[in-house]
Formats: structure tokens, sequence, C-alpha cells
């Protein structure tokens, strides 16, 4: 028994003069402010500037669909608390204190969508608010939807996987996009002009088949979306043809389409379907 007593004070011991000195590692250290897990404290709270106020803007335009669709009238009292903790973080980003900022983003980030889920399931049941505002407030988010997957660096070169940054923009977008009553996007995918057309056609059509399906994952209807391939016909500027210009043909073009509206991507849209109609005829 005294022979136990003693191994198990041996075996404390040196664990005690194996733990590092200070400023050279321990768990206190690195987690005394964050207690989170490695690969949580290396995404949530080293991300880049750009990534901390785009993530804020996205859940400023989700605040303020909700403030659209009447939340006010049934949950003032949730509303504002929302809206006091925006500020927080709008004064945190302007005094760059980046860190603060992205910890309570993921704070405000699933208050909002426990606010919302709350909000569907008030509004159904006692028809609190009204939907009057709805429409222009639909109209901003389909516009910020068609930014977000047009946004830039979407495939690496002959590839049909997303980036990590784009995915993280169809994220937002989904995000968005399930909080409107209707939606109907066309995908029209894209390569830049290396290699035979033939092959274009289908890796573009793959892009655009990608970006739907993340899209479905993250909640979109797969009914709602609509994708079409243009190959490398189309290139994304007039300039000349450069590494930069080329990087930016790998793409997947995203239009919003809306039975209300006549403008410019309505036309568009119609002009694209009209094309590929035309190119599977020849192909059959």
């Amino acid at each position: 028994m005294k022979a136990r007593i003693v191994i198990v004070i041996i075996m404390f011991l040196g664990g005690c003069a194996s733990w590092p000195d200070d400023g050279q590692g321990g768990l206190a250290e690195k987690y005394q402010k964050y207690p989170l897990a490695d690969e949580q404290y290396d995404e949530n709270f080293t991300q880049p500037e750009d990534v901390v106020k785009s993530e804020f803007e996205h859940l400023v335009l989700k605040l303020e669909l909700l403030k659209s669709q009447d939340i006010k009238a049934c949950m003032p009292a949730q509303l504002l608390k929302a809206q006091i903790y925006e500020n927080r973080i709008r004064r945190l980003i302007a005094g760059q204190m980046w860190e603060d900022a992205e910890h309570d983003l993921l704070i405000h980030y699933h208050g909002l969508n426990q606010l919302t889920n709350h909000f569907d399931t008030v509004r159904k049941v006692t028809d609190c608010a009204s939907t009057t505002n709805e429409q222009p407030a639909s109209f901003s988010i389909k516009k910020q939807i068609a930014q977000l997957l047009n946004s830039d660096n979407q495939f690496a070169f002959n590839a049909f996987e997303i980036t990590p940054k784009y995915a993280v923009r169809v994220a937002q977008a989904a995000d968005l996009a399930k909080q409107l009553g209707s939606i109907s996007i066309l995908l029209v995918g894209h390569t830049d002009a290396v290699g035979d057309s033939g092959s274009n056609y289908e890796l573009a059509l793959k892009r655009a088949d990608t970006v739907k399906h993340w899209l479905g994952v993250y909640g979109v209807p797969q009914q709602n979306i609509t994708t079409l391939t243009q190959g490398s016909l189309q290139s994304y500027s007039d300039a000349a043809e450069t590494e930069s210009t080329r990087h930016s043909d790998r793409r997947v073009e995203a239009i919003i389409l809306d039975a209300n509206t006549q403008g410019l991507e309505s036309n568009k849209a119609k002009a694209l379907m009209n094309w590929t109609k035309i190119i599977q005829s020849k192909k059959e």
C-alpha cells in the first residue's frame, strides 16, 4: 500500500514539473477568456476584418427583414433586445475590437435564428403581424442574395467544388432566401477559355449544380432553383485575357427570377433559357 502511495506522489510531482512555463503554453493561457476548442478558437477569433464586417452586414439585413414583417407588433421586447445587441456589435467594429465583435456576432447569429423561429410560430398562431411592408423589403433581400451569389473567388482552375470563401457567401444567401415567402433562382455555369468547348460545357454545368446542391443543403427548396450552362462562351469582362480575368470567368452567375419584374435580369433570363433550348436541340 505504501509503495502505491509513493508511486502516485512521484507521478504527481513529475506532472507538475513538466507543466510549461508562463508564456510557453498551458490551457489557462489560451482559454482563460474564451473557453473553446482549438478549431473553434482559430476559426472564430482570428477571422479577417472583412469577414467580420460582411457577417455583420448579413445579420443587419436579417433583422431588417424581420422588422419589415412587422415583428414589432408581435415581439417588441425581443426586437429591442436584438437591436441593442446589433448596436453593441456596431460599436465594437467601429472601435476595431475584432475578436470581441466576432464573439458577439456568434451570439447574435444564434439569437436571430431563434427569434426568427419564434416569430414564425407566433405569427401562425395569432396573426399578430401585418405584411404591408414585406414586398419592398423582399426586393432588397433578393438583390442582396444576387450580390452574394455573384461574388468573386468561386472556383479553382478545372474544379467544380466551391472555394471556402464562396461557401460562406452561399450560406449567407441561403439564410436570406429561406426567410422569403417565395424565390426562384437561375444559376448559369461558366468556365474560362482554357480547354475544349465540350468539357467546358460539362464543367460549367457541374459548377451550377454544385451551387444548387449547397443552397439545398442550407435549406433552399431545390424546385426553386434552375441550372444552365454556357461553358466558356461568355467571358466575365471585356478586358484582355489574363490570369486574373480567367479566374473571374470560373463562376456561376445567379439571376433572381421574379414574375412581377420586367427589368434587365428578367429579360436576360428569358434569353438564356431560349439559348439553352437551341443548344439542347442541336445536341439531340
